[in-house]
């Protein structure tokens, strides 16, 4: 796959939203899509965890009126860090695990910082790519009946980092509403310049323990291997990303129609 031409992309407004307490949050409109149309700006967001929100962080949520929120996180991490979310009346938080069934994320952090990576293979994110579109299709199917209602618009959706699970989201989204795969994987990368502070961090924790961050490398990181792998594997066993939408996750045609109706510009 080629890189995309960045002049290509609408300039403005400005896709990454500065905040305080979320490091990778960033709006996803803008991307050339359907028809030589757009993506809707200011309609869809995606983002790490919102724990550390300062009050200012929560007047610019406001500001950008989103209504829901959608966190793909598991119960240990919510738990863990739960998000300090805005208060409003018509602000929607909602709850859609997606945990892997080889290690969940709390319990693999407590494991590498024990200095234990023995679990993590090379292969570990392809399989958890590809997991997050076989085993959660369920998931989707819930995720697009409500991203297909206007209410719940605009709408933001993340998970710890705001890389893997929401980064997988992200590209159903963007395939469905006619992104080119080189565009859905130029997004997925942005994930490693915009969190690349908390990805030195980690890798200084990790040497101080004496762990090799080379080799969790695709962990800490957006590795871009595993989302060509989840985006081959739809094309190979399902033809594209709106049939993997029908036939697997039973989204709605109608609710596809209606996202492409009124998220692209």
């Amino acid at each position: 796959m080629n890189e995309p031409d960045l002049n290509t992309a609408a300039p403005k407004p400005e896709r990454r939203i500065l905040l305080d307490g979320a490091a990778n949050f960033r709006d996803i409109g803008g991307y050339p899509a359907l028809d030589h149309k757009r993506v809707k700006w200011r309609s869809l967001f995606r983002s790490g965890h919102l724990a550390s929100l300062t009050d200012s962080d929560r007047r610019v949520l406001n500001n950008l009126g989103i209504r829901s929120i959608c966190d793909f996180r598991s119960k240990q991490e919510i738990q863990s860090r739960p998000n300090r979310l805005p208060k409003n009346a018509y602000l929607h938080s909602l709850h859609f695990p997606i945990v892997s069934t080889a290690i969940e994320p709390t319990q693999a952090i407590s494991m590498i910082m024990k200095g234990d990576t023995s679990w993590f293979t090379q292969d570990f994110m392809i399989k958890a790519y590809i997991e997050k579109i076989e085993t959660f299709y369920y998931v989707w199917h819930r995720f697009f009946k409500l991203l297909a209602q206007r209410s719940s618009r605009p709408l933001l959706f993340h998970c710890t980092a705001g890389k893997d699970r929401t980064g997988v989201c992200a590209a159903l989204i963007l395939l469905c509403l006619g992104v080119s795969e080189e565009w859905v994987i130029h997004d997925h990368g942005l994930s490693n310049t915009y969190n690349a502070k908390g990805i030195q961090k980690m890798q200084a924790t990790l040497r101080k323990i004496e762990v090799d961050p080379d080799k969790l490398r695709d962990y800490i990181t957006a590795p871009k291997t595993a989302m060509q792998a989840v985006i081959e594997h739809i094309h190979k066993k399902y033809g594209s990303t709106k049939n993997y939408l029908i036939q697997k996750a039973n989204v709605a045609p109608a609710w596809i129609e209606t996202l492409q109706a009124e998220l692209i510009d």
